[in-house]
């Protein structure tokens, strides 16, 4: 029998591995798993944007226990899934909201005014909200956290740091945000507790790709464009899998792939594939398992 709070944690992992599968499944939009807030389940902040929503349907054709974690409390409109109070601003309903959680997944993020001149609460969501969901995991002992990023963070003179960070300095808030995950979860030292940080490429609506289509790169050199719900698939995937335990990676259509400046050209003007993507810089595969083993983990 399981005794003790890391076996406790492991099991819970274990219990997520099943029924993960390869590939996307059906375009038909699945019966969702339901699950009380956070017993035992992965718990999505930022369940109502677009990728928050992605990343609850993926869980869900997988036949996992999912929770949105929304500022009112309530479900995603359309989708039949439990749902608890969150807010990344306020620290104690994290703390509530996350307790039990097998794992808990980050897609919240500033929202653009209607004006798209700027960005509101980037610092408040990208940064002190990221570090708000590391510490509640952190003290609720959820075993992995999984933080939705954005590619080129980490290189501030590329051209697409620069364009993007336009909008409410939201590049330097998520790099501070991921540097500050970083140093807590080396400061706690458990071996029951990670993170996962996706950093996606140009993101769009369009079909997915599936394990096949979509590479993982490390070191912020590439980008390409990727669908949302590419995205989600890889950030449940990572979920359950050592190997994606402490790390950080870049995620994009293996076809699309350009360095990262050249990239951004490819991402504004929803190019297609890329003439010559560079193969030898990405990890590609047929499952997941060949596309997660080997990633370097952060120093």
């Amino acid at each position: 029998a399981l005794s003790g709070p890391g076996s406790r944690r492991q099991a819970l992992l274990e219990g997520l591995t099943t029924g993960i599968g390869i590939g996307l499944g059906s375009q038909v939009l699945p019966s969702l798993a339901k699950a009380e807030p956070a017993s035992g389940a992965i718990v999505v902040l930022g369940a109502n944007g677009k990728t928050g929503r992605a990343v609850l349907r993926y869980a869900g054709s997988k036949g996992l226990p999912v929770t949105a974690g929304t500022r009112s409390g309530l479900a995603p409109s359309g989708l039949d899934v439990a749902a608890v109070e969150a807010d990344v601003k306020d620290l104690a309903k994290l703390r509530a909201a996350v307790k039990g959680a097998a794992a808990v997944v980050f897609a919240a993020s500033a929202s653009r005014t209607k004006e798209f001149a700027k960005v509101d609460d980037a610092r408040a969501v990208d940064y002190e909200g990221v570090v708000n969901t590391a510490k509640a995991c952190i003290e609720a002992k959820v075993p992995r956290l999984v933080i939705v990023s954005s590619g080129g963070v980490s290189k501030p003179d590329s051209a697409v740091f620069k364009f993007l960070n336009l909008f409410g300095k939201i590049m330097e808030y998520k790099f501070m945000g991921e540097e500050a995950v970083r140093q807590l979860y080396a400061a706690e030292k458990n071996d029951g507790l990670s993170y996962t940080i996706v950093r996606p490429g140009g993101l769009t609506e369009e079909t997915p790709l599936g394990v096949s289509g979509v590479a993982l790169g490390q070191g912020d050199l590439l980008s390409g464009r990727i669908s949302r719900d590419d995205v989600a698939a890889i950030c449940v995937e990572a979920v359950s899998r050592k190997s994606a335990a402490d790390v950080t990676i870049e995620c994009f259509n293996k076809d699309s792939s350009q360095p990262l400046d050249a990239g951004i050209v490819n991402n504004i003007f929803k190019g297609g594939a890329s003439k010559e993507p560079i193969m030898s810089e990405q990890r590609v595969g047929s499952t997941w398992d060949e596309i997660f083993n080997g990633l370097k983990t952060d120093a």
